[in-house]
């Protein structure tokens, strides 16, 4: 059956989207490099490049006091991540999610277990988006993520309430859509989580997430990313 849809849907590079001669071969090692991996120091709130060393926090992040504790990111959203997402998201490359995941893992897995989180929660998405899509990319990337590191998943507790989501506003309108955006509709049972999404841009999304799962009485709360916008 592999052999069949491999034949009929090729497995191929994130990257230059071409075939890849190995089906376990998740990417071409020579286009590996245009996926940009956010460097040491990180912000620990935001997971951007910070250029002082001395530093754990950015200056944006000490302005806006997140309510969220932490948060890590993988990869710089270029032109390259924009495409991949966009595979990944709307043409069904589930690979994509894979190679996401694993680099996820590889790179910040023991940044994610050092903080000991009880659960990943990954972003909901709407009934709308999921009923285009067939699945839930954050969904797909947690529960991948969430296997390697030994971290359960829950896909219950936290919804994304009906309406427009947050790519369909405007920046200013994110900010004010966000806390009304998320809702728990049950106790969580748990004290701590890390949130799992696959582009953070305005932060808005983790913001509205964060909110509902502290409402519900979840104390620390954190998160990761696959690609982090405005890196420096």
């Amino acid at each position: 059956m592999s052999n069949i849809l491999n034949f009929l849907f090729p497995p191929r590079c994130p990257a230059c989207r071409k075939v890849t001669e190995d089906e376990k071969e998740l990417i071409h090692e020579e286009c590996r490099s245009a996926f940009k991996l956010i460097k040491e120091p990180r912000c620990f709130k935001c997971g951007k490049h910070i250029l002082d060393r001395e530093e754990t926090i950015c200056q944006e992040c000490r302005e806006k006091r997140h309510s969220y504790s932490y948060g890590f990111a993988v990869f710089e959203y270029n032109d390259t991540a924009s495409k991949a997402m966009l595979d990944f998201k709307k043409n069904g490359w589930r690979r994509n999610g894979d190679f996401f995941a694993k680099e996820a893992v590889k790179n910040l897995g023991q940044l994610i277990k050092s903080m000991n989180p009880d659960v990943l929660i990954p972003v909901p998405i709407t009934g709308r988006r999921l009923r285009e899509r067939g699945f839930n990319q954050s969904e797909y990337l947690a529960e991948r993520i969430g296997k390697e590191l030994n971290i359960s998943v829950d896909k219950e507790t936290l919804i994304r309430k009906s309406g427009r989501t947050q790519k369909e506003l405007s920046r200013s309108e994110r900010m004010i859509n966000a806390p009304s955006a998320f809702e728990c509709i049950k106790k969580p049972g748990y004290r701590s989580a890390c949130i799992v999404d696959d582009v953070y841009t305005t932060g808005s999304t983790i913001e509205g997430c964060t909110g509902a799962l502290l409402r519900a009485g979840v104390r620390e709360i954190g998160f990761i990313t696959i690609f982090l916008g405005d890196v420096y």
